[in-house]
């Protein structure tokens, strides 16, 4: 089973063919980020819709057991999260009410702090609020992935903490690997693994380094976060952004809060390294972990292992 834990693709029919010629059995696809209620109900709705026109090559999970039937299927199994709490408003009851309806990871906060915490880009970190509390109880009880990707230290933190089921990073990196606020200092990763939690390791090359970093030295990352959390807590997020428009990064990263006033200024995708362009290149990840000196099973508990482990203890 090969899951990445990450993709915010913009999806048709060709992006699932793309993502299936890596190798890849289950993604976590990012289905909101900026929108309110009715705006991720409608992302939901169109999912569902696209999922029914492409059965044959695609199927919206939601457990373990829907994971495995649709790798015996042969087909790409989609699990639905959200990268914000915004759409959740402020009622722990929409947790289990998007849960019902096909939502099982939810990232605390995106890039600004919201009612539940703080952003990991915020100067200050207030850490998990009163409501963050309820919400991470409200997510335990429904069976969500709590995700703290982009969630400040503090908050992550108190939500690690508050959590009765293991959380995680689903795309992310060590802080002393590349020194971006993305990415997780050493003690927050040591906790998030005394908690069952899972690191999702991201291949998005602002977090890792740059396009020149060589898979060589991305193997040995790998390697030295196994050292510091052990092998079943390291996993993979790529964070693979692919069918998108140039134009599309600006909206992704500030939504409507921070739109600039020069149209020269809107950031564009940076280059990927050679060795990874996609998540057709799933395969060199495998690879790279052999170059590194992981045995076979630990490939293969970083490659996918890990991640159905985490989703049956949180789903169950």
């Amino acid at each position: 089973m090969i899951i990445d834990g990450l993709e915010i693709n913009n999806w048709d029919r060709s992006v699932v063919e793309q993502v299936r010629s890596g190798g890849i059995n289950i993604v976590h696809a990012t289905c909101g980020v900026w929108e309110d209620t009715a705006g991720a109900m409608t992302r939901i709705a169109d999912w569902r819709h696209f999922a029914r026109q492409n059965a044959d090559l695609v199927r919206i999970v939601g457990s373990i057991e829907e994971m495995e039937a649709a790798k015996e299927d042969d087909v790409l199994g989609i699990l639905l999260g959200f990268q914000n709490s915004s759409m959740l408003g402020d009622d722990p009851e929409m947790a289990g009410i998007f849960a019902d309806v096909g939502i099982r990871v939810v990232q605390l906060t995106y890039n600004v702090a919201n009612h539940l915490g703080s952003s990991c880009w915020e100067p200050q970190d207030g850490g998990l609020t009163r409501v963050g509390q309820r919400m991470v109880a409200a997510l335990n009880q429904a069976g969500v992935l709590i995700d703290l990707s982009h969630v400040g230290n503090r908050t992550g933190l108190e939500a690690i903490t508050a959590s009765t089921k293991p959380v995680a990073v689903t795309h992310g990196n060590p802080f002393s690997f590349c020194d971006s606020p993305r990415n997780k200092p050493d003690d927050l990763l040591k906790v998030l693994a005394e908690h069952h939690g899972v690191i999702g390791c991201t291949l998005y090359p602002l977090f890792m380094g740059g396009a020149d970093v060589p898979r060589q030295t991305w193997g040995q990352m790998m390697a030295d976060l196994v050292d510091l959390v052990g092998i079943e807590h390291v996993a993979i997020g790529s964070d693979a952004v692919v069918g998108w428009e140039p134009n599309a990064l600006g909206w992704m990263r500030n939504g409507r809060w921070d739109r600039p006033e020069n149209p020269d200024a809107v950031p564009a995708f940076p280059p990927w390294p050679d060795w990874f362009q996609g998540p057709e290149d799933f395969g060199s990840l495998g690879a790279g972990l052999e170059e590194a000196g992981f045995l076979p099973a630990e490939r293969q508990a970083v490659l996918g292992g890990n991640w159905m482990r985490i989703f049956a203890e949180v789903m169950a």
